[in-house]
């Protein structure tokens, strides 16, 4: 005759099933995904900012040349800069309007491509 042995008590299940696994991954992909949305974005316009902030400064440079020698607002010196500002800004384009007056004054408009589909646009005007 054969022994029996009373059964083993149920013991709780531990551990992840494969559905709460692959829930957990989905999550934390989403997130992942969401993330690398927000430094894509961060660093375009971060890109952007360094654009207006070289603009600026080209900008402030020819100011101080035509205020230093109003000649240089049209002619060789202005051909010179605009060379100078396209190899630290490509795709600048700049245009100088004298409206005249004593001392002269001057328009200085400025436009640089920033992206695919947006150009950033600064005006200044120098002189009175």
């Amino acid at each position: 005759m054969a022994t029996r042995f009373p059964a083993r008590p149920a013991e709780p299940a531990s551990g992840f099933s494969l559905v709460e696994c692959l829930l957990a991954v989905a999550i934390f992909s989403l997130g992942l995904l969401g993330a690398g949305a927000l430094i894509s974005e961060r660093l375009k316009e971060s890109r952007a900012a360094h654009s207006y902030f070289l603009a600026e400064m080209l900008a402030q440079d020819l100011a101080a040349r035509i205020g230093a020698s109003p000649s240089a607002a049209g002619g060789g010196e202005l051909g010179a800069w605009r060379r100078q500002a396209a190899s630290a800004l490509p795709g600048l384009q700049c245009e100088v309007t004298a409206l005249g007056g004593t001392p002269p004054a001057y328009r200085v408009e400025m436009r640089w491509p920033t992206g695919a589909d947006d150009a950033g646009r600064l005006v200044l005007w120098t002189g009175q």
